[in-house]
């Protein structure tokens, strides 16, 4: 076990995944009594962080990864769950910065021969996805 009168810098406020866990927990439950949405910027200050690449920093932590991935799931969950709301521009902007990327697809071919394009489609992909069957 570490001497902790040599370590530097401020402690932990999480010293297990579990303790993480449950306040991330509790963090989706607050916002569920008080229909807020939940963000990654709401989820740090909950957790007491001072911004969000502390959440990050736990991913250094054995035993982490797991948990800090869980929790960016949630958040990136609750975007994606109001994409279907009537302004989804807000949701479209978080994603992205989560590494979603606009896929445009544009037909050119015509069905029955014409020149005349079909309108072009437009989906919100998520990161690593992609349509396998043009593969």
């Amino acid at each position: 076990m570490a001497d902790r009168s040599k370590q530097t810098g401020r402690p932990r406020l999480y010293q297990t995944p579990e303790e993480f866990d449950a306040k991330v927990d509790a963090y989706y439950q607050y916002c569920q009594d008080r229909e807020e949405p939940i963000t990654w910027t709401g989820l740090a200050r909950f957790l007491g962080f001072s911004s969000r690449q502390s959440i990050d920093e736990y991913l250094n932590y054995e035993g982490f990864s797991d948990s800090v991935k869980r929790a960016k799931l949630l958040v990136e969950w609750s975007y994606e769950c109001r994409l279907f709301g009537p302004n989804a521009a807000g949701p479209i902007f978080a994603l992205k910065n989560m590494g979603w990327t606009d896929k445009q697809e544009i037909d050119h071919r015509s069905g029955d021969g014409s020149m005349t394009p079909k309108p072009s489609v437009i989906e919100l992909v998520a990161p690593g996805q992609y349509d396998q069957s043009e593969d």
